[in-house]
């Protein structure tokens, strides 16, 4: 028989030990050894877990975006479309937290791309300074300014100015991969005037003067005769239009400027007003009633509708072609962006819904 020695029996039986604790520590409890490895290379579900406890909904090149960003960002469209946050509903705000959780990866990816490419979108103090100036010109006082600057999370002047200076290098660096794209000439300019000319026609504009008399308070008869009255006169001659304009008229904004309203289009006004003004002679005032009370009104100059020129229109065409072409080509240039860069983003769902 085999006879095995002390020393071996003893280092078998310190194998056995730590083959049990290892088994132990892996697959029966969550010992130390397991929770190192688990450290070192994560699960997925362990990931998602670490990012949910420190609020961090995306990675985009293992930078964390955080839910508070998102739910800023959501905030922030809100504010400028004038919408109440605590009004969205639940739906809405979960499609928005994802629109807003799509801009701040596409802008995460280019804040990427502008810092290995620095020389191709190199911004100048000056613009800067320019751009810090047209944003507070806004605002009446310094402490205006702070209180928007403190709701929007930004701590300070200097901070804004360095957030000011990152988005223009980020937009000078997109415009010079996208300029060639969106570049109009004078033939497709002029291309676009003659497929839409149409729509480009100025229609019929009156230069419309009025004095007013609400019957919203007293009886409609009452204001009528008033008016009439007033009318006969200066019919007469014996007062002006506009000596009665500011002695009568309950409209405070043209009383005292004899009445006048300016030049006005058809379309532009109730149908009530518009119709019998589009109908009437010009020097010729006239008794109109509208929902709002009794006018006396005066067209006093017409201009036919008129189509004006390409080349006095040229400018505004090529400018607004560009600016189409523009917003186009920065989404293009963002989805691209983000489809050559799949790999590098990871995005923790279930926080979202929190």
């Amino acid at each position: 028989m085999l006879k095995m020695s002390k020393a071996f029996v003893v280092r078998m039986a310190l194998w056995s030990a730590l083959m049990l604790y290892l088994v132990g520590d892996f697959f029966l409890f969550n010992g130390p050894l397991r929770g190192e490895l688990r450290r070192m290379f994560p699960s997925s579900e362990d990931k998602v877990a670490e990012a949910m406890a420190e609020g961090i909904c995306a990675r985009v090149y293992n930078a964390p975006i955080y839910l508070s960003q998102v739910d800023r960002r959501v905030t922030e469209r809100l504010w400028r479309t004038g919408r109440d946050p605590e009004r969205v509903s639940e739906v809405e705000r979960q499609m928005l937290r994802w629109l807003a959780l799509e801009d701040l990866i596409a802008e995460a990816l280019v804040r990427i791309k502008v810092r290995v490419n620095i020389e191709q979108a190199e911004v100048s103090e000056v613009e800067v300074d320019d751009e810090l100036a047209r944003f507070e010109s806004r605002f009446d006082s310094a402490l205006e300014r702070d209180q928007a600057l403190a709701n929007q999370g930004i701590e300070s002047r200097q901070e804004l100015r360095l957030r000011m200076q990152a988005r223009l290098e980020q937009e000078k660096y997109v415009l010079s991969k996208i300029k060639a794209s969106i570049t109009v000439s004078d033939e497709e300019a002029r291309a676009w005037y003659e497929q839409h000319q149409k729509k480009l026609i100025t229609p019929e504009r009156r230069c419309v003067r009025h004095v007013f008399i609400a019957t919203l308070e007293r009886p409609s008869d009452q204001a009528k005769r008033v008016l009439a009255e007033h009318l006969l006169s200066i019919k007469a001659g014996q007062t002006s239009f506009a000596e009665v304009a500011k002695m009568i008229s309950e409209d405070e904004r043209s009383k005292q400027v004899g009445g006048e309203l300016g030049w006005m289009r058809e379309d532009r006004l109730p149908d009530d007003f518009a119709v019998p003004v589009f109908s009437m002679s010009v020097d010729s005032p006239e008794l109109i009633e509208t929902k709002l009370g009794w006018h006396i009104v005066e067209v006093t100059a017409v201009k036919a509708a008129e189509l004006l020129a390409f080349e006095e229109m040229k400018s505004e065409i090529l400018a607004a072609l560009s600016d189409q072409r523009r917003q186009q080509a920065v989404e293009q240039y963002r989805h691209q962006l983000r489809l050559l860069n799949h790999d590098k983003v990871e995005i923790y769902g279930r926080l979202m819904k929190s």
